[in-house]
């Protein structure tokens, strides 16, 4: 073999060791086409005209793909920021109401007005439970400790209307608080974390515990079936159900 053939075998052998780029992908198509039309017979003041069509057909149609290509990724990165700043308006808005529900509920226990014990505990369970519903689960926990914090969500007297009786609790985040003698009577649980959640003296009466987490760090009242309430027991090295049907329905904050 001559040395002009070895500098051609050597050329096409680190030719096809490179990656495959837009350039190098225009270059073998062009080249194919030149073979491709070599190999038709047509008349020679012809071939060229065909040759240079193609060509331009060819690069239009990858200049195209390119730009769709771009516009797709642009969307797709517009898509991702969207959702971001979505996920952050939300957070926020959250925090605000919370902020505020917290200073307002202070404000009414505080008061020295001429509000009875029972029109105080009126407001404050219609406020509680209009501002559950617009938060998530993990806001939903501060509301349970601020209350129990301050003595409001202990167990009441018959004559007074438990505080979360018809509140949603749905997936709130209640793990490894101490809510002994806490009144959830009546109360939305369904899919609330209450691993390591001490719940002993506290009030389930008629309280929604469906699909609830609880594991064996959970204390209950005595004779109290988890199981039997539809509670689910979960590891703490897993994930309590609660947390994977808030993500698939973030929108609705557990509702």
């Amino acid at each position: 073999m001559s040395k002009e053939a070895n500098k051609i075998v050597k050329v096409r052998e680190v030719s096809a060791t490179k990656s495959s780029t837009l350039s190098t992908y225009i270059d073998r198509t062009v080249e194919t086409l030149k073979f491709s039309i070599s190999t038709i017979k047509f008349p020679k003041e012809l071939s060229g005209t065909i040759l240079t069509t193609l060509i331009l057909l060819v690069l239009g149609l990858l200049l195209i793909l390119g730009n769709l290509s771009n516009t797709l990724n642009q969307q797709t990165s517009l898509i991702k920021q969207f959702y971001t700043n979505t996920e952050s308006t939300v957070d926020y808005q959250h925090h605000v109401i919370l902020s505020d529900y917290i200073k307002t509920i202070g404000n009414i226990v505080l008061a020295d007005n001429s509000q009875t014990k029972l029109e105080k505990s009126a407001m404050i369970r219609a406020m509680t439970q209009a501002t559950l519903q617009e938060l998530d689960p993990e806001s939903r926990r501060y509301v349970v400790m601020f209350l129990y914090d301050i003595n409001l969500l202990k167990t009441s007297s018959k004559k007074q209307l438990p505080l979360f009786f018809g509140a949603s609790l749905t997936n709130a985040k209640l793990q490894n608080l101490d809510l002994r003698y806490a009144n959830f009577q009546g109360a939305d649980l369904t899919g609330a974390d209450l691993r390591g959640t001490d719940l002993r003296g506290a009030n389930l009466e008629n309280a929604i515990l469906k699909h609830a987490c609880y594991n064996n760090l959970t204390l209950f009242n005595q004779g109290f079936a988890p199981i039997a309430v539809g509670m689910k027991e979960v590891l703490n090295s897993r994930e309590c159900f609660s947390a994977r049907l808030h993500r698939i329905d973030y929108k609705n904050y557990g509702n």
